[in-house]
């Protein structure tokens, strides 16, 4: 027999559900408890049972996933700067983790990033990011700042918008490559340099240069 609080937890993943379907063909402004309601078969009734109204719903999805992801970011940052994972092709557990998560929410993260879904929920996962980044700086090195080269806010936001560039690319995507696949796609963004993704090495840099003189 189903107990309420399954069946309350069906309803809501029902109303999220129709939240992501409503999304397909509107932007998260647009979006009405009616269209909610609508796709997922309730009544207002029903929905205000469990959500005071639409901006409530997308507050409380939302959090939901932040508080996922800065629970792994606090947690699982402690391999996170050991070259020795990239030197054995492994993604470190803290990457591994939240692709595994952003791979259990698909949908959601999908939506929320696209150009339909919700403007801060991009900007957060950055600034979580960037947070657990510069902890894990500072712990390693005693200080968190970046290469000499490179202003320390330019720096960080190469790597989070690296890291976030990847993940939207793959939610946007077809499926094609596995979670441990995107995983160490991440590491290689954080290791390679432009030349190395473009195939480029030092030494033919330096022949082209040669053949020019």
């Amino acid at each position: 027999m189903t107990s309420q609080k399954e069946r309350q937890k069906k309803t809501e993943e029902n109303i999220i559900h129709a939240l992501l379907e409503a999304g397909k063909n509107k932007t998260l402004a647009q979006i009405s408890v009616s269209d909610i309601t609508r796709i997922s078969h309730i009544n207002r009734g029903t929905f205000y049972l469990h959500y005071l109204d639409k901006n409530d719903l997308v507050n409380q999805v939302t959090k939901n996933f932040n508080d996922k992801v800065e629970l792994i970011l606090q947690t699982e940052m402690g391999d996170s700067m050991d070259y020795r994972y990239f030197s054995k092709d492994e993604p470190y557990p803290v990457i591994m983790n939240l692709v595994d998560l952003v791979a259990e929410n698909k949908e959601l993260v999908r939506f929320m990033l696209g150009t339909n879904g919700d403007p801060e929920f991009y900007p957060t996962i950055s600034k979580e990011l960037k947070t657990a980044i510069l902890n894990d700086l500072k712990r390693v090195k005693g200080n968190n700042d970046f290469s000499a080269g490179i202003p320390n806010e330019y720096a960080i936001r190469l790597i989070t918008s690296m890291i976030m560039t990847i993940i939207k690319t793959w939610v946007d995507g077809e499926g094609d490559l596995t979670n441990e696949m995107v995983a160490k796609v991440i590491m290689k963004g954080l290791y390679l340099s432009p030349y190395e993704m473009l195939g480029i090495s030092g030494n033919m840099g330096n022949k082209k240069g040669n053949e020019k003189s």
